[in-house]
This record gives C-alpha cells, structure tokens and sequence, in this order.
C-alpha cells in the first residue's frame, strides 16, 4: 500500500496507508488518538501521495471495527483553481 500524510487545515497531521485512490475520492487508512467528533472539526486538507500535493475536502471519518484508534478517511479532491 501507499504512504500518505493528510495535513488538516489549522489542525493535526497523520500519517496512514492509501485504500482506494481513484476519481474524485481518496481513502486513507490511519492511526490517531482523536476522537471522531474531533476529526469532524475539520473539512479541508492537503494530503501528499508520493511527493504529489493535492487539496482535499475530509468527507468522512470512520473508525474501524477492530480497533478504535484506526480511522479510514474518506476525502473528495478539490479542483484546482482558476
């Protein structure tokens, strides 16, 4: 899998493996201690997939089943500017 870091806008930077990558949307899967309240406080981003920086919106953030601290982030790509 791909490593990937998310920097949140005015927020917190992880670290996680890449799921899915394709059209619009990116999925990530990382390891944080906050909550998902928390991780709701934000909604844009940059995230940076092999040396390559893309804007982001954080659609969703769902713990996984297996463990609490584990998170797959669900984000949409923004266009880019014109």
């Amino acid at each position: 899998m791909t490593e990937a870091t998310l920097t949140m806008e005015d927020g917190p930077q992880m670290t996680g493996e890449i799921v899915d990558a394709g059209g619009d949307y990116i999925r990530m899967r990382c390891t944080t201690e906050m909550s998902q309240d928390q991780l709701g406080q934000y909604s844009e981003g940059q995230i940076d997939i092999d040396g390559k920086s893309e804007r982001v919106l954080l659609e969703s953030a769902m713990p996984t089943p297996d463990d609490e601290e584990v998170f797959e982030l669900t984000m949409r790509r923004m266009a880019p500017s014109a």
